[in-house]
């Protein structure tokens, strides 16, 4: 139980040094979304000469945005939760149900990071149309695999907490959160 303990606060300080770089991403992504966004409408309705580049951009820039957005939101617990039945029960099936909610979760990350990279790899050779410059979509297709990854950190951190508390131990159901739906506190 000691050792689960330890890789889940080695995971917990790893994650947090990650999401912060999430953090100062997506709210950089968020400003250069905004700017190109209001460099587009000025061209187009100011200047009558419209940027050919912006509207592919800002598309760019909100695949980011969402693949680092999701980490935090996750670990935030703003994804869509239904909490209701997890929080009728008693901790440890509640604590059950959470494993298997965070199992499915890391399932589904490592498929993310396998197709996604296989999906990135194959679009190497595809170029962006409106770009002069020759910019190759695998850029903006790793934002997959690099997402899930960090998602698969987070859920696995989650996940091990749910499987101490499975297994009893008292410390992990009091730092449950109701459902899905907490911070983490420190």
């Amino acid at each position: 139980m000691h050792a689960l303990k330890r890789i889940e606060r080695l995971l917990h300080v790893g994650n947090r040094a990650l999401l912060l770089v999430c953090k100062v991403a997506t709210i950089g992504l968020v400003l250069a979304i905004a700017s190109v966004i209001c460099a587009g409408v000025f061209y187009r309705y100011v200047l009558s000469d419209a940027l050919s580049w912006s509207e592919e951009i800002a598309k760019f820039l909100m695949v980011w945005m969402t693949f680092t957005g999701a980490p935090i939101a996750l670990r935030e617990g703003g994804h869509v939760a239904i909490g209701l039945l997890p929080n009728a029960l008693p901790a440890r099936l509640r604590q059950a149900a959470q494993l298997a909610t965070f199992l499915i979760i890391l399932g589904l990350m490592a498929v993310f990071v396998h197709q996604g990279a296989v999906f990135a790899w194959n679009a190497r050779m595809q170029i962006a149309a409106t770009l002069t410059f020759g910019f190759s979509l695998f850029w903006i297709f790793v934002a997959i695999p690099v997402g899930g990854a960090l998602m698969f950190c987070i859920a696995l951190e989650f996940a091990l907490r749910a499987l101490r508390g499975v297994a009893g131990d008292p410390e992990a159901v009091e730092e449950d959160r109701p459902g899905l739906v907490a911070a983490v506190r420190e």
